[in-house]
């Protein structure tokens, strides 16, 4: 059966705005609060644009997943998908000592912060300190989901982040993970990768 795997990047909120890292892992009791109210109304907007399409793709229902994240579940549930099942693979990038925090606030309390967000943003094999991973660790797990045999069948809806959407364009078309600086990924952004006989294809979504 022809697979294609529909990459949703979930809803923006308040500290995703505020450009505040997210943490490694999210509380279980997280729930709808991970969302505010304007995370809520695109969330409506999208599910009038995008609900009908995605679900009645294929003859049979597609499998949803979610990352663990909060975030990513409970835009999973308020797009109309709440039966999505976890799926490791496609979590965020763990940040290390910068998770939670904001950007500025690293930036200014950090005396070798300014330089080693400048590497994040540029070098893919930059981790950040304390534990965090890298653009190539995130690719590297992604692409191992998406190259394991048997692991999609039909159709799969996917909400993820913008790293993991990145990571599986770029290893859709096989470019090199510098690249990473040059795909932009917008909240609530639809990727949708074909599998065909030579591997992934990255395709236009529907406008």
């Amino acid at each position: 059966m022809p697979t294609t795997v529909w990459l949703v990047s979930h809803a923006a909120n308040a500290a995703m705005r505020s450009a505040t890292l997210p943490c490694a892992q999210p509380e279980d009791d997280a729930g709808d609060c991970a969302l505010d109210a304007r995370a809520i109304e695109a969330l409506a907007a999208w599910r009038e644009r995008w609900y009908a399409r995605l679900a009645a793709t294929g003859d049979e229902a597609p499998r949803v997943l979610t990352s663990p994240a909060a975030i990513a579940r409970a835009s999973a549930r308020a797009a109309g998908f709440p039966a999505a099942a976890s799926c490791e693979a496609i979590r965020e990038a763990a940040y290390g000592a910068w998770q939670g925090r904001r950007l500025t606030d690293i930036a200014r309390e950090t005396p070798e912060a300014p330089e080693a967000l400048a590497a994040w943003t540029r070098d893919p094999a930059f981790r950040p300190p304390g534990g965090g991973e890298s653009f190539e660790d995130v690719r590297t797990r992604v692409s191992a989901w998406l190259d394991e045999p048997g692991d999609f069948e039909g159709h799969v809806i996917a909400f993820t982040h913008a790293s993991v959407i990145r990571a599986a364009i770029l290893h859709a078309l096989g470019a090199p993970s510098a690249g990473f600086r040059s795909v932009e990924i917008a909240p609530l952004g639809v990727t949708a990768l074909r599998r065909a006989s030579h591997g992934w294809v990255w395709r236009a979504a529907l406008d």
